[in-house]
């Protein structure tokens, strides 16, 4: 007898083994994912963007906290406690991680890789001592990409592929974007960067030959003395600065007294970690946030 075939059983067939062969190569059914924890937006981005659909990845501060004064809540802990890998900035801007280390080793052998350690330990040469803003240097990035794909490697071996494959892309987009700034920033009239506030993007103004110069240090808590807010107006007067920036997430107070004394006008730049309502409702990501300051640079600085 004359075999004759289903044309919707062979439709269907064909529709289930297009998709078993372009879906990612996930862990095997009852194998549990890695779990990767981060502390901030940016260190998330770059994690999730290596992850992909292999690895859990997890960000223990909020988009709208600040980092240095961050409380743990007890479902923190626990997610701490079940992380195969916790990735943090390090520099002390995460001092309540360094009190929990012990005790998250007696639970489970996690690893933590903090990226400013790390980046000392391979000796690259641009790290700074007064900011800790480092996930805005794109070069830095692309070397934490590197070390976050052999992390994951480590943890399932199975992905090995998967994970190299998208820290390729990922590398080329942030390789991209670096090039981007320092082709569009290049003609820029001005290079002066006067931050009102915290030294926040000594990275990402300093790699472009731009001069960032702020109202104070590295922490934000820090408040400008009288004679500070008075050299910073006397600057921009005598070189005829015509913008003053500030980070997004923050009051403009100090920049909007600035404004008001000396004329210039105001910007704001986003440093990827506390995200605005705007931003957040938007759902903007690290790069697309690194690309609008990139956009705001130009306007404010006569670059076009």
């Amino acid at each position: 007898m004359k075999s004759i075939l289903n044309p919707a059983r062979v439709i269907m067939a064909i529709i289930i083994l297009a998709t078993l062969i372009s879906a990612p190569f996930l862990p095997a059914a009852g194998t549990q994912r890695p779990v990767l924890v981060t502390t901030i937006f940016p260190l998330t981005e770059l994690a999730r963007s290596v992850a992909g659909d292999r690895a859990e990845v997890r960000q223990i501060i909020p988009p709208s906290a600040e980092i240095h004064h961050f409380q743990l809540t007890p479902s923190d802990l626990k997610l701490l406690a079940e992380a195969d890998l916790v990735i943090a900035v390090g520099g002390g801007l995460e001092p309540w991680l360094v009190r929990l280390e012990k005790s998250l080793r007696k639970t489970k052998s996690a690893r933590t890789l903090r990226f400013i350690d790390y980046l000392r330990s391979v000796g690259y040469p641009a790290l700074r001592r007064d900011d800790p803003h480092v996930w805005l240097d794109f070069e830095a990035d692309r070397i934490l990409v590197d070390r976050l794909v052999e992390e994951l490697c480590a943890l399932d071996p199975n992905g090995a592929g998967y994970y190299r494959e998208r820290g390729r892309s990922l590398i080329e987009e942030l390789a991209a974007l670096d090039n981007r700034f320092q082709q569009e920033l290049r003609p820029c009239f001005r290079k002066e960067i006067i931050i009102a506030g915290h030294q926040a993007f000594a990275y990402l103004t300093g790699r472009y030959g731009l001069i960032p110069i702020s109202l104070s240090g590295p922490h934000p808590e820090a408040q400008p003395g009288a004679r500070k807010l008075q050299e910073i107006i006397r600057l921009i007067r005598e070189k005829k600065i015509e913008a003053v920036f500030y980070e997004s997430s923050e009051p403009p107070a100090y920049a909007s007294a600035i404004a008001r004394e000396t004329g210039a006008r105001l910007f704001s730049l986003s440093a990827g970690v506390n995200l605005t309502r705007d931003q957040l409702r938007e759902g903007k990501t690290f790069l697309e946030l690194m690309a609008d300051n990139l956009q705001i640079l130009k306007t404010a600085l006569g670059c076009e």
